[in-house]
């Protein structure tokens, strides 16, 4: 009885050491994660924003830390430019918090001369110069120090158009104006909403050349866009909204497919789904090409080429994959209208 009641307490004790253990490790846990959330560049929670009966905006989750290329990326009307409005302070959300670089978004007067922005339609003075222009906004952004006019039109292809009307100015030029009016004095935080609409495809290269320069100035961007092919090439992090909820946050690399990713077809599908080991994952392969992506961690090419022919479901393509941004978000649309379709 006396070793019994001994084996309980020692039982008993190195539970207690246990649970504190735990209880230690997930404390830690959850003071990292506090403490990088509190280093965030921009940190948006359960955002909301309805108009009228219509909800643009539905419980969107978003954390960019500094040093990020982040991607907001969606359809026309999914929501991006709404996120972005309620994260700046232009527009009220309905419910939910909004914070840039550790300020609520309701005083973001508090970080003046730190953030730079430009929306789709750039607002610019028509009947004032470019000089005219990028001085006005220096002074309603608070600029001090750092890039001056003359780099920043530089940068974005207008040097020695500092006299021309911004009337007189192309969609693409006027884009370029307004960036270069955003990246003025060299803010921690740039925000551009479709940063390459109206561009011609060397305005195009010319722009991701432009964000390139600006990361490896240390500078934080956050870009939307539907534009994923040209997307793939400059970000390090993307969020997918469509219909205004979030689908998904995480690395570019986790949209593009790890070493252990494969692109295969096969005559029966059924059977593959069957045979399948524990860790492996069959996800839709790009939209119209009649693939399948799996994912089988550990497994070498030849050792799982020669296992999926032992299914006997008909393997007739198989090839290493990592996907293309485009294919990855087109496999998210699809998994949404299924799942749409199977809940009905």
């Amino acid at each position: 009885m006396g070793r019994e009641s001994d084996t309980k307490a020692g039982d008993t004790g190195a539970a207690q050491e246990t649970y504190a253990a735990r209880d230690t490790d997930a404390a830690r846990d959850t003071d990292a994660a506090r403490g990088a959330e509190a280093g965030a560049a921009l940190r948006v929670r359960g955002l909301r924003k309805r108009y009228g009966a219509t909800e643009a905006v539905k419980g969107v989750d978003l954390t960019v830390q500094p040093g990020q290329v982040y991607g907001l990326l969606g359809p026309n009307g999914s929501g991006k430019t709404t996120t972005l409005s309620c994260a700046l302070g232009l527009l009220s959300p309905t419910s939910g918090t909004c914070e840039v670089l550790g300020v609520p978004s309701s005083a973001l007067h508090r970080t003046r001369g730190r953030v730079g922005c430009v929306f789709d339609v750039p607002a610019l003075l028509k009947g004032h110069t470019i000089a005219q222009n990028l001085a006005y906004q220096s002074r309603l952004r608070g600029h001090a120090g750092g890039r001056d006019m003359k780099d920043a039109l530089r940068r974005v292809g207008l040097e020695g158009f500092e006299r021309r009307s911004a009337g007189g100015l192309s969609l693409g030029q006027e884009k370029r104006l307004a960036i270069a009016g955003a990246i003025m004095g060299e803010p921690e935080l740039v925000v551009l909403d479709e940063p390459l609409s109206g561009l011609d495809p060397m305005g195009v290269r010319g722009m991701l050349e432009l964000l390139e320069e600006l990361v490896a100035g240390g500078q934080t961007l956050v870009l939307s866009s539907h534009r994923l092919h040209e997307m793939q090439e400059i970000l390090t992090h993307a969020a997918v909204i469509l219909d205004g909820e979030l689908v998904r946050e995480a690395p570019l690399d986790a949209y593009l497919g790890q070493d252990d990713t494969w692109t295969i077809a096969v005559r029966d599908e059924d059977a593959l789904r069957a045979s399948l080991d524990e860790g492996w994952s069959l996800k839709p392969g790009p939209v119209g090409e009649g693939t399948l992506l799996l994912e089988a961690p550990g497994v070498g090419g030849e050792e799982l080429l020669s296992r999926l022919a032992d299914t006997g479901a008909g393997l007739h393509h198989f090839t290493a994959a990592r996907m293309g941004l485009q294919a990855s978000f087109e496999a998210l649309v699809e998994e949404r209208r299924a799942a749409a379709g199977g809940s009905r």
